[in-house]
C-alpha cells in the first residue's frame, strides 16, 4: 500500500504545481514540520513551508492527510 500512497501523494503534489524533481525536498520539509508541530494544520503548515523557501506552493487539506499518512510509522 505504501508505494501507492506514496504515487498518489506525488500526483496530488504535481497537481498543485510541484514538479517531480522538487518533491522529494519538499517531503522532508514537511517531514521535520511535522516532527517539530505534531498537529499542525494546513493554514501554519503553509506558513511554514513558505518561511522554508517554497514561496509557490500552497498544500491543501486532502495533500496534509496523504503526507500525513504516509509518513505514518504504522503505515
Amino acid at each position: 500500500m505504501t508505494p501507492d500512497l506514496h504515487r498518489l501523494l506525488l500526483d496530488r503534489l504535481q497537481q498543485q504545481g510541484v514538479n517531480s524533481n522538487e518533491a522529494p525536498a519538499l517531503l522532508r520539509g514537511l517531514s521535520k514540520v511535522l516532527e517539530s508541530h505534531p498537529g499542525i494544520d494546513t493554514t501554519a503548515i503553509n506558513s511554514k513551508l513558505h518561511l522554508l523557501g517554497w514561496n509557490g506552493v500552497t498544500l491543501d487539506y486532502q495533500s496534509l492527510q496523504l503526507t500525513l499518512a504516509w509518513f505514518d510509522p504504522k503505515g
